[in-house]
């Protein structure tokens, strides 16, 4: 009984510290963002041609997360969470000095590292977390922690960018990133998978790639074109999108952990489905729809129905070997960004060729679609019952 509870003990610590890293992750990147187009426009006069290429090379080692996961497959999830992170805070901080383009260039590629690994290896420690219970719940926690800290940086940013020089910004948003880093080296066993393969490719875990490929695809087109054309094609002010982002992170922490516990409740394949009949509305709307208050709320839509996404992550924890749950991720990672990496350049070239915002979305409408026939592949399972969806830790 006293092993058990210090177990217990053991096991919300590790709660809090990661809830502790994941704000303090998620401030200072938000501080990074909310800084860096005015940096790049103001002090290095980045053009748009330049930034284009800057976006590709930044996604690059997205392609590589999961060899460099592979080839650090001696490192426990906390060690390999705390070597991305300092990564990521190395990069960022040092951001302010770069005095020409293709130093920041430099800088953006190397916290980009940093950064997909933290990407691949969070989810994994949430789960392994949890312990095989109520998945979708603790990532919607984690996620609603992260969209509350981007809502403290959006506001301390925009106070603190009237008093400090953008060297002093950058350094608080690495600094910021390197405490969640030591932060992740504190956590215990009840953080790791256990011993797991370096790079993990299986047959079985195929709808699992072909789900993350596409949804890949179809948020890079969106993220990349959505706001460009209520900026470019509808003249919205920065003071604006600063609104919708504030927004947009206001209505995630609300929804993050209500659609965690309905993904666990219906399962994965049901909330999915919604998911991207819900998604392809938004797409579609954004083809045809011309009052721009209404792309407003179609771009709010989108913002808080990613979190449905986290799905297809409960859904590969379900059918997951033992060992595989990082390696299998980090592979997802790696995945997603051959579409990061093709569908921006596919959409931009389409949109100049043909002279049509709307062709991006029309395509996205395509790959909800494709999306939502492989989503009809998981298999079904019965609803948890209400009284099974609250284990009583964290």
């Amino acid at each position: 009984m006293i092993l058990q509870g210090r177990k217990l003990s053991s096991l919300q610590r590790d709660w809090i510290l990661f809830a502790g890293l994941t704000f303090s992750f998620s401030f200072g990147f938000a501080v990074y963002n909310g800084i860096f187009q005015n940096f790049i426009r103001e002090v290095l006069h980045v053009s748009p041609s330049q930034l284009g290429v800057l976006e590709s090379l930044r996604e690059v080692p997205g392609l590589l997360t999961a060899p460099i996961a592979g080839t650090l497959v001696a490192l426990a999830e906390p060690r390999l969470a705390g070597v991305a992170l300092l990564i990521c805070a190395l990069g960022i901080g040092a951001t302010g000095i770069a005095g020409d383009y293709w130093t920041l260039v430099a800088f953006n590629v190397f916290w980009s590292v940093g950064f997909h690994l933290w990407s691949s290896v969070s989810p994994a420690i949430t789960l392994s977390l949890a312990g095989g219970r109520e998945g979708g719940r603790h990532l919607g926690r984690m996620s609603a922690v992260g969209s509350l800290a981007v809502l403290v940086a959006l506001v301390t940013a925009k106070v603190l960018k009237a008093h400090f020089s953008y060297k002093i910004l950058f350094f608080l948003a690495g600094t910021t990133i390197a405490i969640s880093a030591l932060m992740a080296f504190l956590l215990s066993s009840h953080a790791t998978s256990g011993n797991r393969q370096p790079i993990i490719l299986r047959r079985e875990y195929s709808l699992y790639y072909l789900l993350t490929f596409l949804e890949g695809c179809r948020r890079q087109i969106f993220s990349t074109f959505a706001s460009y054309v209520l900026i470019l094609v509808y003249g919205t002010p920065v003071q604006t999108m600063l609104s919708l982002a504030f927004v947009n992170a206001s209505l995630g922490a609300i929804a993050a952990p209500t659609v965690g516990r309905l993904t666990d409740r219906f399962g994965e394949r049901r909330m999915l489905t919604l998911y991207y009949v819900l998604i392809a509305c938004v797409f579609a709307g954004y083809a045809t729809l011309r009052d721009v208050r209404l792309l407003y709320a179609l771009f709010v839509t989108d913002s808080v129905l990613f979190s449905f996404s986290m799905g297809i992550t409960v859904y590969l924890n379900r059918i997951v070997h033992k060992g595989d749950l990082t390696p299998s991720l980090a592979m997802g990672t790696t995945m997603n960004h051959v579409a990061a990496v093709i569908m921006p350049v596919l959409g931009g070239v389409l949109w100049k060729v043909l002279d049509d915002y709307r062709i991006p979305f029309w395509i996205g409408f395509g790959v909800v679609f494709l999306s939502l026939m492989a989503v009809q592949r998981i298999p079904r399972r019965s609803p948890l019952p209400a009284e099974q969806l609250h284990d009583g830790v964290g």
